[in-house]
């Protein structure tokens, strides 16, 4: 008896320690909600905006895929084609292993997922505006995955998320959920463009190349931007490389502040697997009863080059994502490049009543207002977080400059960097828990500083009261630019603690997104401006709270008009501030300056003390020329020409919405031993309007007109865009800036 009971004994511990080593399926079955009925026996699900049309395909099994994108005409179909939810374990013993948008981890261990098709819901949640949500339901455990597609037919253009929801019962890590995934046919070419964000390096210089069989990944990783990253956008070119006019194409721009990546691969049946998401350093965790949504992916289609693509991004960014998208920027003079951290009260007044003189809207005090004693924002390594104004610099706060800008009729700006803090702050001092650390680890400094714990609701008070309360009590402040000089450099938030760490990420982003949108939504009236560093928040995630970037720190002209026009692919130019400054030597012209910066949303960065009267001069002309056409550049639509890394004579030209007014802008970088003359192109016009051509942006002692000699001025929309505009450059670095009028 003995014997028979402890080999029972020992068969039931044995199949004890196999349902602890492998769940059976009853396991996931506990948690499953029951299935109401059966799926359909196949979905057809069409998407149409004013030219392009998308089809999705659900099988009689449930399974999900993208059947077709193309234009509405039928005249072009993209290669976008293939499931949405490739299964894992895969069910085709023969077909390649997607790695699909989604990855997991169950409690148990387990990555399978199978999602089928289980619903659709549609609304009109504005005029034009279709939001579909196709919901899935995995056959195995009770996970539900949203696909969230909004179209906006106006502008041919989509956006697209992807929401995670579970209810095993159990908390599931989520290492990947992207909020674009697509397959596409191969068998044709598929060339990728992108942009680096790091000035100096690669900011300026479009990379191309044509997508071979294997994996292509670009990632950023500084956890908070993407300064030392790729800019979150690309584009790719289907069956060449596009050039403005030719070549179908897709733009794609990921609305997200910190760490992206984006994955192409070509496997050996020739087939695309592409993918945008965040680039988590840990898995995140979904508890039970909770959902997770990825950021947004925005994209449009063109069947005729980059142009048209872009034009999609810069209306839909203008009415769908910017604050005050059709309210045009202001001209201002920011006091960094001239004065780094050498500021005080009466030196502001100096420059503020100089920029006002020279027409400039709006004056910005940059860094080095803030901190006292020992801390004294003197320097990068001191400050961050005492948002108290210097007694010393400026004794009165912002009393004496708020009323003197008033009198002299120019609007007035500030900077703040809250994410931020020195280690020798009070801040610092006070609330160490606050300050993101790897436990056990020294602090990595970038700049002398470290980031906060932003994933910590009480630090996200913290920032929002710092500049909510300036803002408050200085109701006249106009602009305030938000900067970020440091990477996530020690990747540890106290508040999450050790067993959610891989949230760490996405709660650290949605809490400086959280903040911005407290602040823009508290003072509709102020513009923010998005800068880490340069362009480090040159993205669509910082863009929904602000109204401008700084694209960056480099703003030699002959380098900023490559950086501010693979920027201009996806950004609209009022968004994109360009900045007059000295930086390139005296050489440089100033009419060259103002002629590169006017592409987009011109301002300055001078100090009007140490400016010669003949720069000042030639200032006061920029800023009145750029006023003539700031509607047409801000508001209006933008006609790239020849790419400055392309061609030694790039140009492009914009057109105002009513058609009754355009500029061209051209350039000549190349050498110049002898007069060189071009014409440059012009599209966009009517072409049944009469048009006169006047030249603009001559100042005094550079006043030699640009307009070829002998043209004739008065000529309709169609024989401008036939012929081009016919100039004559007489040195390198020189320009032309050409408004036609129908009037």
């Amino acid at each position: 008896g003995f014997e028979r009971a402890n080999n029972t004994m020992k068969k039931t511990l044995l199949l004890l320690a196999v349902s602890l080593l492998v769940p059976p399926a009853a396991i996931y079955a506990e948690n499953t909600p029951p299935t109401s009925q059966a799926p359909p026996a196949g979905k057809r699900i069409e998407l149409k905006t004013k030219s392009l049309e998308l089809v999705y395909q659900a099988d009689g099994k449930g399974r999900l895929s993208l059947e077709k994108v193309g234009s509405l005409d039928g005249s072009w179909t993209s290669p976008l084609k293939g499931p949405l939810f490739p299964s894992m374990p895969c069910h085709d013993e023969n077909g390649p292993r997607y790695t699909g948008p989604i990855s997991i981890v169950t409690a148990y261990g387990s990555n399978g997922m199978d999602l089928r098709y289980e619903s659709l819901s549609s609304e009109t949640s504005a005029p034009g505006v279709e939001h579909l949500t196709i919901t899935l339901q995995d056959r195995v455990q009770a996970i539900t995955v949203e696909l969230h597609i909004r179209a906006y037919a106006a502008e041919d253009t989509i956006e697209q998320w992807l929401v995670f929801k579970n209810n095993t019962g159990k908390p599931i890590q989520v290492p990947r959920l992207a909020s674009l995934y697509f397959q596409a046919d191969a068998k044709q070419e598929i060339h990728l463009e992108w942009y680096g964000s790091n000035e100096y390096h690669t900011a300026g210089e479009p990379f191309r190349e044509k997508l071979n069989m294997g994996a292509r990944v670009l990632e950023s990783r500084d956890g908070n931007r993407h300064k030392a990253g790729p800019i979150p956008a690309f584009i790719l070119g289907f069956g060449a490389t596009p050039t403005e006019t030719t070549v179908p194409c897709m733009i794609v721009a990921f609305e997200w502040p910190g760490s992206t990546r984006f994955s192409f691969e070509i496997n050996e049946q020739k087939i695309l697997e592409a993918s945008a998401e965040v680039n988590q350093s840990q898995p995140p965790v979904v508890e039970d009863g909770e959902s997770m949504a990825s950021p947004r992916s925005v994209f449009t289609f063109s069947k005729s080059g980059m142009g048209e693509a872009s034009r999609n991004l810069h209306r839909w960014t203008r009415t769908h994502l910017l604050p005050d998208g059709n309210r045009l920027r202001l001209i201002d003079n920011n006091s960094w490049e001239g004065c780094s951290m050498d500021v005080s009260e009466n030196a502001v007044l100096k420059m503020m009543e100089d920029s006002a003189n020279l027409g400039i809207e709006l004056y910005v005090l940059d860094d080095g207002w803030f901190g006292n004693g020992a801390e004294a924002r003197t320097s990068p390594r001191a400050g961050l977080g005492d948002w108290q104004f210097n007694k010393d610099r400026f004794p009165q706060g912002l009393d004496n400059i708020m009323e003197a800008a008033k009198k002299m009729g120019i609007e007035f700006g500030i900077w703040f960097e809250p994410e931020m803090v020195n280690p020798k702050s009070k801040l610092f001092q006070s609330k160490p828990e606050w300050v993101m650390r790897n436990p056990g680890h020294e602090l990595a400094l970038q700049r002398g500083q470290a980031a906060l714990d932003v994933a910590n609701p009480d630090v996200q008070e913290f920032m929002f009261a710092s500049v909510n309360d300036l803002l408050t009590a200085y109701p006249g402040i106009r602009f305030v630019k938000w900067d970020c000089n440091s990477n996530i450099n020690n990747p540890y938030s106290p508040y999450l603690g050790p067993s959610r760490q891989g949230n760490m990420l996405n709660a650290y982003n949605n809490g400086y997104l959280g903040v911005m949108r407290r602040l823009v939504e508290a003072h509709p009236g102020v513009d923010f401006q998005a800068c880490a560093a340069g362009g480090g928040r040159a993205n669509y995630g910082a863009m929904r709270y602000s109204q401008t970037f700084w694209p960056s720190d480099a703003t030699d002209p002959r380098y900023r008009i490559r950086a501010q026009w693979n920027f201009s692919r996806f950004m609209p130019p009022l968004a994109i501030t360009a900045h007059v400054t000295h930086a390139g030597g005296e050489s440089l012209h100033p009419k060259f300056r103002f002629d590169v910066s006017m592409m987009c949303q011109l301002g300055m960065e001078v100090d009007t003390r140490k400016s010669t009267p003949e720069y000042l001069a030639a200032a006061k002309t920029g800023i009145a020329a750029y006023k003539q056409v700031r509607e047409i550049v801000q508001l209006g639509d933008q006609y790239r020409h020849a790419h400055p890394s392309d061609s030694s004579t790039p140009s492009m030209n914009f057109v105002s919405r009513d058609l009754k007014k355009a500029l061209v802008l051209a350039y000549q970088i190349g050498s110049a031993p002898n007069p060189i003359s071009f014409t440059a192109p012009v599209s966009g016009l009517d072409p049944n309007v009469v048009y006169e051509a006047v030249e603009i942006n001559l100042p005094e002692g550079d006043a030699t007109p640009r307009l070829a000699p002998g043209v004739e001025r008065r000529q309709t929309g169609a024989a401008w865009m036939a012929n081009g505009v016919p100039v004559v450059f007489t040195r390198q670095c020189d320009s032309a800036a050409i408004v036609l009028d129908s009037k």
